[in-house]
């Protein structure tokens, strides 16, 4: 016979699609752009010479920026 042994799912029962144009948050953004230097920067990867002043000022956008977040979750500002 010419029939199907299973029958056939539904139209709508795959996994929902992303579109192509999402971006990540400000804050994944910040944390990224830190990931990256670190893993890149040959200062950052010396043990005994600890992070490099950009190391820092990524680190603390991303300090800031989750601070920020925090903040407005709380209801602190506007």
């Amino acid at each position: 016979m010419d029939e199907p042994r299973d029958p056939r799912p539904a139209a709508d029962s795959g996994p929902r699609l992303v579109a192509a144009h999402t971006s990540l948050t400000p804050i994944q953004e910040a944390w990224g752009a830190y990931a990256r230097h670190q893993l890149r920067c040959r200062l950052c990867a010396d043990l005994d010479a600890g992070p490099c002043a950009i190391a820092g000022q990524l680190r603390q956008a991303w300090e800031t920026l989750t601070r920020e977040a925090f903040a407005r979750l709380a209801g602190e500002t506007a």
